[in-house]
């Protein structure tokens, strides 16, 4: 596991500096006269005066040296390291001399290039320095030395105003080097400070863990899982924590199959951050996903009329708002309202003229009103954009079988399996086209892969379904007080698929409510032996066992690895989708 360092490794001071320290004895210098640098080279001076002009109203200096200096420094965000004035250049001196900590110099010309300096703050260059001496500590294993380091930054980071990810970062770093010192009860209080910073809240912690309690229980909805959804709901109602904390538990729900509660969730998430487009746009997803196209279609259509957000890029929100017409064109489609589709898919185009998901969209708007020219015109135009696009190469296929182009139905679709060997559709549509061709042989022999594969992903979907079938009829027979047939239901559900998690966790939780505590740690910890999942419900279900057993230490062992675990699939969570 990597610590979050956001950039901020060190880096060998290069050539560039060359330009910049003067080799001058400095033995003599006290530390307190050294100040921490940052630089934003770039090759223009106009170019330079606008990058001070948006530093000077407000953007982070850190973010514009990483997007637009030329220095080998930008991808640490400019951070060239403590210096003391004396080993400066005395060009670099005269831009640096009476800047305050944190103020901006003025652009400086050296060399025919323009740069910016930024002199950090006392407490900014000491944590700088000392935290990438942790980090270093860390990366070659001396996590003793890392986690003293990283201890003696922490004053500094405390006092970084805004608080952001330096502190975030610092706490993580000393969480990870106990962990794995092996020292947990100094690493759990870390995790838990950092996730609270990072979540939104102190109260972050006890939200996960009755979010947890409420997974745990997903297949066993019975007066406890009402329990445990009352005291998360409690929880919410009492320390609500951040916008994209109830995003992220939302999805994890709804993968969990609690279609309601992450339903319910993200419904709460709209009320409390009324103007947050993205809170909408979730929940707009999730009636989609719950197959509730009326209410997914308003509330995109509520979408894109919100205002946008202060600070946002115009390129960036046309595309946000690309995004949503295209869906809103896709629910009209679904629900055969052609007119509609397509005028909204055409306002995603204006917006966006270079978007392949839109231009097949409409497309596929043009096939539905029977005008197959039209959509091929689409397909065509997508593919112009984008050459390598799988799902364009398989829409110009589809409209050749379709308008009876057998050659060019062919000459498609090979072209989609040369990109994508295992598309299904497109063998379909290539042995269509070759036996409309009389190319019989070959022909059949693509027909026979399509079946081959079709045959393959049936039995794959029956399989997955036949687990879920075993766990469910186990879990209500458990619920019936059929204890023992309950526990074999589940056994036969690993023995069907032995990497089948689910089995494994529903197994651990019922044998758990039976009292029978050392076979449910026995029965998680078979998951991390046969190293089939690390889901933090793993390792939660692991360290509450373990202090029902009375074996503290495991248990805050556990605790641990949870708690770094839950913080990476919520992150996960954040970046995936519905579909």
């Amino acid at each position: 596991m990597e610590i979050a360092t956001k950039g901020h490794k060190r880096h060998k001071i290069l050539c560039l500096l060359c330009l910049f320290v003067a080799i001058l004895p400095a033995a003599s210098q006290s530390p307190e006269e050294q100040i921490g640098l940052r630089l934003i080279a770039v090759r223009t001076e106009a170019e330079a005066a606008n990058l001070l002009n948006q530093i000077r109203s407000g953007q982070s200096f850190e973010a514009i040296a990483k997007a637009h200096s030329t220095d080998p420094s930008a991808k640490d965000g400019g951070y060239l390291g403590l210096f003391r004035l004396t080993e400066l250049k005395a060009d670099l001196q005269r831009a640096v001399t009476g800047l305050k900590p944190g103020q901006v110099s003025p652009v400086t010309s050296i060399s025919g290039e323009f740069f910016i300096l930024q002199r950090l703050t006392f407490e900014e260059a000491n944590w700088m320095a000392s935290y990438n001496a942790g980090l270093e500590a860390f990366q070659v294993a001396r996590y003793e030395d890392a986690s003293r380091i990283f201890w003696q930054a922490l004053p500094y980071a405390e006092k970084l105003t805004p608080v952001d990810y330096r502190l975030e970062d610092n706490l993580h770093g000393l969480a990870e080097a106990y962990r794995l010192q092996k020292k947990y009860a100094e690493a759990e209080p870390f995790y838990r400070r950092y996730l609270a910073l990072h979540w939104g809240g102190t109260s972050v912690t006890e939200v996960l863990d009755r979010f947890s309690a409420l997974l745990a229980l997903s297949y066993f909805q019975d007066s406890q899982f009402a329990e445990a959804r009352r005291n998360f709901q409690e929880t919410l109602n009492r320390l609500p924590p951040g916008e994209e904390l109830y995003t992220a538990m939302s999805t994890i729900l709804f993968k969990a199959q609690l279609m309601t509660e992450a339903e319910t969730l993200m419904e709460r998430a709209t009320h409390l951050f009324s103007t947050s487009r993205e809170v909408h746009y979730r929940l707009a997803e999730l009636y989609r996903s719950s197959l509730k196209s009326r209410k997914a279609l308003e509330v995109f259509e509520q979408v894109g009329r919100m205002k946008t957000p202060a600070g946002v890029d115009p390129a960036v929100d046309h595309l946000q708002q690309s995004v949503v017409y295209q869906k809103i064109g896709s629910i009209h489609a679904e629900l055969v309202e052609s007119d509609e589709a397509a005028s909204a898919y055409k306002r995603a185009l204006e917006l966006t003229p270079d978007s392949v998901d839109a231009r097949l969209g409409l497309g596929g708007v043009y096939l539905q009103l029977g005008r197959s020219e039209d959509a091929l015109n689409e397909y065509n135009r997508a593919l112009a954009t984008d050459p390598r696009s799988v799902a364009a190469h398989f829409r110009v296929a589809d409209a050749n079988l379709r308008l009876g182009r057998f050659p060019e139905a062919s000459a498609a679709a090979a072209r989609v399996l040369a990109l994508d060997p295992g598309h299904r559709k497109a063998h379909y549509v290539l042995a269509t086209a070759l036996l409309r061709m009389d190319t019989k042989e070959e022909g059949e022999r693509e027909l026979e892969l399509y079946r081959k594969l079709e045959a393959e992903a049936r039995s794959e979907a029956d399989r997955d379904r036949n687990i879920v079938v075993v766990n469910r009829d186990a879990a209500t027979k458990l619920l019936e007080g059929r204890a023992e047939e309950a526990v074999e239901g589940f056994r036969k559900a690993i023995e069907t698929s032995r990497d089948a998690v689910a089995s494994y966790l529903n197994l651990g939780t019922a044998q758990s409510r039976l009292g029978q505590h050392k076979a449910a740690a026995a029965t998680f910890q078979e998951i991390l032996t046969l190293n089939i999942s690390d889901s933090f419900l793993v390792s939660w279900s692991l360290a509450q066992e373990y202090q029902y057993l009375g074996d503290i230490e495991n248990s805050r062992r556990h605790k641990v690895v949870y708690l770094q675990n839950i913080d990476l699939a919520l992150r996960e969570a954040l970046d995936s989708n519905l579909e």
